[in-house]
């Protein structure tokens, strides 16, 4: 699989301890990736995972145990100037499968 200019390799499937990795881009509304945004991965019993995105606004995050739903983990993006607009999630349709969540900002 490929989106975004991020490749899923061998390197990048899940083993058995893990649920699914997460993926997107973080862009303007309407607009371009936003490079070096920070994304947050919350996970609803505690606990949070932060990354950064990619020159061309592309992130991902390595799958979390096999005990943590994915609806327990949520998505947020931030980068100074903007202020988070929306976020979507992309509907699941292989549990195994990475989850694309896409974060849009709007500039201040």
């Amino acid at each position: 699989v490929r989106a975004g200019g991020i490749s899923f390799t061998d390197d990048d499937t899940n083993n058995a301890e893990e649920g699914p990795s997460y993926f997107g881009f973080v862009r303007e509304v309407d607009g371009p990736g936003i490079a070096d945004a920070k994304v947050t991965a919350d996970i609803k019993e505690g606990g949070a995972l932060v990354t950064r995105t990619d020159i061309m606004g592309v992130y991902k995050i390595p799958g979390f145990g096999k005990d943590i739903k994915p609806t327990d983990v949520a998505i947020s993006c931030a980068k100074d100037g903007y202020t988070q607009a929306s976020v979507d999630r992309r509907p699941q349709t292989d549990p195994n499968a990475p989850i694309e969540i896409e974060c849009y900002l709007k500039k201040n």
